[in-house]
C-alpha cells in the first residue's frame, strides 16, 4: 500500500483491487491475493505454484536424470519476487551456457530482456487450478518455458501477437500499479521478446500448446542460412575444422540432413573441402578450402 501512495484502510484496498471473495458474512483473501502477498503461496493454498529452473546439458528433446547439471531450482514467493528470482536465475544460466567444438567453447548469447518477457507472461498468465510448476528449462542451444494450462479465452498460437486476454486480470494489473513494475500491461511483451531475438539475430520464438500446457521455446539458432553460418564461423577461425554435429549447435538447426545438404553445396562450390577423405562420411571434418 505505501509503494502505490494510498491511504486508504488494508480492507477496502484489497476490496477495491477485487483481492477479496465474499464467503458467508466474511470477505476472505482470494486466490490473486494471496499470490500477490503471500511469501509461502504454496503451503497456504496446498497447491503446486511455483517455478522450476533445470538446467540440462543436452541438446535433445528427451533428457535424463544424469544430464542435469544440478538439482532443478525452486523458486517461490510473492507473484513480483518469483518473477524476479526467476529472471535472476535463469541469467545466472544462460551467463554460463556454452558448448564445445572439441577445441574451444562456443558461447550462447540470449538477449535478457526477450527471455524477461516470456517469464513475466508465463507467471502472470498461467492456469493457477492447475496443481503444477512452470517449468524453465535451459538446455544448451535453446530455452524452454513451459507454462500450466492452455492459452485463455479466445487466444489462439495464430492470433498471440494480434489479439489480448488475460486469465488473471487482478495480478496484472496490481503488478502493473507498482513503481518499477516487472509488466507494462499492453500486450507487448512477446513482440518485445520477438524484436530482441531478431536484434541478436536469433529466429522467433515458437509455441506449443498440450493438453495441459503452454509452451514457448527459445531457440538458439541464427536467422542467417545454414551455409552463412559456416562461412562466418570460417570467416573467424580459418585455421579451425568443423563437424555436421558442430554446424548444428552454431545454427540450431536439428536437422542432420539439412546441414549435410548445406555442407554438400559448398564443398561442390569449392568453399569448404573434407579434411580426410579417408575416414568415414559420417566423422567428416571439413576446412576451408
Amino acid at each position: 500500500m505505501a509503494r502505490v501512495a494510498t491511504n486508504i484502510t488494508p480492507e477496502l484496498f484489497l476490496k477495491k483491487q477485487q483481492l477479496l471473495t465474499k464467503r458467508d458474512s466474511e470477505r476472505l483473501p482470494n486466490v490473486g491475493c494471496i499470490l500477490l502477498f503471500d511469501e509461502d503461496a504454496q503451503a497456504t493454498m496446498n497447491t503446486r505454484c511455483a517455478v522450476k529452473v533445470y538446467r540440462l546439458r543436452t541438446t535433445e528433446k528427451e533428457y535424463k536424470r544424469e544430464q542435469l547439471q544440478e538439482l532443478p531450482v525452486t523458486i517461490n514467493g510473492t507473484t513480483e519476487e518469483v518473477i524476479k528470482k526467476t529472471v535472476k536465475k535463469v541469467e545466472e544460466y544462460i551467463n554460463g551456457a556454452s558448448f564445445s567444438d572439441g577445441e574451444k567453447l562456443i558461447q550462447l548469447i540470449y538477449p535478457s530482456e526477450a527471455l524477461k518477457e516470456v517469464l513475466v507472461n508465463a507467471v502472470i498468465h498461467r492456469d493457477y487450478s492447475l496443481n503444477d510448476d512452470i517449468h524453465v528449462r535451459i538446455f544448451d542451444n535453446r530455452v524452454e518455458i513451459q507454462s500450466p494450462g492452455k492459452l485463455p479465452g479466445y487466444m489462439t498460437i495464430e492470433n498471440l501477437y494480434t489479439e489480448r486476454f488475460s486469465r488473471n486480470p487482478n495480478i496484472v494489473r496490481m503488478l502493473h500499479n507498482l513503481p518499477n513494475p516487472v509488466n507494462h500491461d499492453i500486450g507487448e511483451g512477446l513482440d518485445t521478446a520477438k524484436n530482441e531475438l531478431k536484434k541478436a539475430g536469433l529466429v522467433d520464438p515458437s509455441f506449443e500448446e498440450t493438453e495441459n500446457a503452454f509452451i514457448v521455446t527459445i531457440k538458439h539458432q541464427r536467422l542467417a542460412s545454414i551455409e552463412d553460418v559456416i562461412l562466418n564461423y570460417f570467416q573467424e577461425n580459418p585455421t579451425a575444422a568443423l563437424t555436421n554435429k558442430l554446424v548444428r549447435q552454431l545454427s540450431g538447426e536439428d536437422d542432420m540432413q539439412k546441414v549435410k545438404i548445406a555442407l554438400q553445396k559448398l564443398r561442390s562450390m569449392g568453399k569448404i573441402r573434407v579434411e580426410n577423405e579417408n575416414v568415414s562420411a559420417f566423422n567428416y571434418k571439413y576446412i576451408k578450402a
